[in-house]
């Protein structure tokens, strides 16, 4: 059974102009923002308010329904849960994306799909390829691990290997003139931000967090680079917030260094900025997005620079009996700033969500 597209699904909005565009693949945005000199991303519009997804009928891993438990020691007065999106099969939240952008190629009969990658997505869009019978390019630097490039390229997927993250995205832009390629990242400055039918797919995360709590959060934390996943929880924990009633959760954002918090110093959210993410390449990148600095200013939430060391995060973490790699533990230091700053008062709850286990890093 081949997937199709949701009979719901009535087009795709452009989150910054408010255009509405047909139901059709915009790799590199909204149109009419980029010919302003912006960027922007789309997101999926439904006829109605239900909890629906973008495809029907698409081939599943096991993706979803990840666990949801109380942090097992107490962390500056605050009710701390975690939402581990480890426990999906290819160890990331990328394997949500992954079922809505690779099951969009399928559903549009491309015979393929294109991305550039990190790592995690790199190793989640090959195995949802491979479940369809799909072409898979996945254009990565030379520092992907050697076990992951191999994972990789058992799926029968291949790697196109580049010295720098900006040769990857030259790489993708030759790939949209092939009608039988799908391009599901970004691969544009200004940077816009991934398949939006991949990031659909990721609100499943914000109706998670609702349904495993009987009730939302005060705050959820994430770890950011262009936005993908914080944009789809926010839109995901914002639905579940108009049906039951309640206050959307501030959704605060973890960088290695100041992107969305230079935005709001002043700086234009289309800037490039500097600095390390040593220890956090998946949120490396000098760029941030439209998307990203939404869902901030939609939820009144912060950015949460870096500020210690993410190895003595993780060791933290591991010793409460949660196996997670460096972005993900940059959750923790965060949790403890926002307590730290006023942000988060005692008794709130808050929910951190991880991104990866630790052995995709190997």
């Amino acid at each position: 059974m081949q997937p199709a597209m949701n009979e719901h699904l009535t087009g795709l909005r452009c989150i910054q102009c408010g255009r509405l565009h047909p139901v059709a693949d915009h790799p590199a945005g909204c149109e009419h923002c980029r010919d302003q000199g912006s960027a922007a991303n789309l997101r999926c519009e439904y006829d109605d308010d239900r909890p629906r997804l973008s495809l029907t009928g698409a081939r599943s891993l096991g993706e979803g329904g990840t666990p949801l438990f109380p942090l097992p020691a107490e962390v500056a007065g605050l009710d701390v849960w975690v939402k581990n999106e480890a426990a999906n099969p290819t160890g990331s939240h990328k394997d949500r994306f992954s079922w809505g952008a690779v099951g969009r190629a399928a559903a549009a009969g491309y015979a393929g799909i294109a991305a550039a990658s990190s790592g995690n997505a790199a190793l989640s869009l090959a195995a949802y390829s491979a479940a369809y019978g799909l072409a898979c390019e996945v254009a990565v630097t030379t520092d992907i691990p050697d076990v992951l490039a191999g994972a990789v390229r058992d799926t029968g997927a291949t790697l196109h290997v580049f010295d720098s993250a900006e040769q990857r995205w030259d790489f993708l832009r030759g790939r949209t003139g092939d009608p039988g390629t799908l391009v599901v990242t970004n691969y544009t400055r200004p940077v816009a931000g991934g398949s939006p039918f991949g990031i659909d797919a990721m609100r499943a995360i914000g109706w998670e967090i609702r349904s495993g709590l009987q009730r939302l959060p005060e705050h959820v934390v994430i770890p950011v680079s262009r936005g993908d996943l914080a944009y789809g929880v926010y839109l995901g924990l914002q639905q579940m917030a108009r049906r039951h009633g309640e206050s959307c959760p501030r959704v605060h954002l973890v960088e290695p260094f100041p992107r969305l918090a230079a935005v709001r110093a002043g700086a234009g959210v289309h800037d490039s900025f500097t600095g390390s993410a040593a220890g956090t390449p998946s949120i490396g990148g000098d760029s941030t997005t439209v998307q990203a600095l939404r869902v901030l200013d939609d939820t009144g939430g912060s950015p949460v620079v870096l500020s210690s060391e993410v190895e003595e995060a993780r060791i933290r973490l591991a010793r409460m009996g949660i196996l997670c790699e460096g972005t993900s533990a940059t959750v923790l230091p965060a949790v403890e700033e926002l307590r730290g700053r006023g942000v988060a008062a005692p008794g709130e709850s808050i929910v951190v969500v991880l991104t990866s286990h630790p052995f995709n890093g190997l």
